[in-house]
């Protein structure tokens, strides 16, 4: 079970495990599944009938702390709650992924992602005072409550990778190495999948790299390098099917998600 209480000798504890098949939606995805009643019963059927596992993103969250409509975020409470307990909460952290992958002497291995620990305990809590047990409603709604608190975070977020990327791509020297290099195993998978993703940005100079495009890519790579399924905007499909290719090419073993979007009827393949 993904999520579950136990007894330990200080109380009752709360633990996540991130069991496959492991699937990540991209934020319209998300959405999609939340408004749309019949992909949402086709979604939940599958997850729960293979005993798998959705994995939440803070960065998930924070898209819904914006001024729209309160309703979205009630419809997304109601269809993730159809899955519960079946959810795995992550930060994003790279840095604690990169570490455990720094250990491997190749890139065959996928770790979980990094536990958001502060969710974890949040949603725990919440749970405790609800008679249903674990319940998801009005969680994605506190973000959406607090929308003045999380802008300016995210907004700092977006203009920091942004501003990394561009300073990469304006050094000549890192834009030789980004074009010459191989997505082997003398880089971590992070290390791989992140350059992978960015290529395109970094050999580019005229391409706009726009606030969407930085969310986007954080909800490409690390899913990517952990989950087993996940349905990105088509742009991003497109990436890590580029991704794909050329790891081919490079003789690599780097096992990745298969990834899905709306193009070419990819919803329903998802679904399969």
């Amino acid at each position: 079970m993904p999520i579950e209480f136990f007894d330990a000798p200080y109380g009752v504890h709360v633990r996540q495990s991130f069991v496959s098949p492991t699937v990540y939606l991209d934020h319209w995805a998300l959405r999609l599944f939340s408004d749309d009643l019949p992909l949402q019963d086709r979604m939940v059927a599958a997850l729960l009938g293979k005993r798998g596992t959705l994995l939440l993103s803070n960065i998930s969250f924070t898209e819904f702390a914006t001024p729209n409509d309160r309703r979205h975020c009630i419809a997304a409470e109601a269809f993730i709650e159809r899955l519960l307990p079946n959810i795995y909460f992550t930060d994003f952290a790279y840095d604690k992924l990169q570490l455990q992958e720094e250990a491997e002497s190749n890139n065959r291995r996928r770790f979980w992602p990094p536990a958001d620990l502060p969710q974890l305990k949040l949603f725990a809590e919440r749970a405790q005072g609800s008679p249903f047990g674990f319940t998801m409603h009005g969680f994605i709604s506190m973000a959406h409550d607090h929308h003045a608190l999380l802008a300016p975070v995210t907004s700092d977020t977006i203009q920091m990778i942004r501003g990394g990327i561009e300073a990469a791509r304006n050094d000549p020297n890192y834009v030789r190495k980004a074009r010459n290099v191989l997505p082997d195993d003398k880089r971590t998978r992070t290390y791989v999948v992140l350059a992978e993703l960015m290529r395109e940005f970094h050999l580019n100079p005229n391409l706009e790299i726009k606030d969407n495009d930085v969310i986007d890519l954080l909800h490409a790579a690390m899913p990517v390098n952990c989950c087993d399924f996940v349905l990105l905007d088509g742009a991003w499909a497109d990436r890590v099917a580029k991704l794909r290719q050329r790891i081919a090419n490079a003789g690599s073993t780097l096992p990745l998600a298969r990834c899905y979007s709306r193009r070419d009827d990819g919803v329903s393949m998802f679904l399969i």
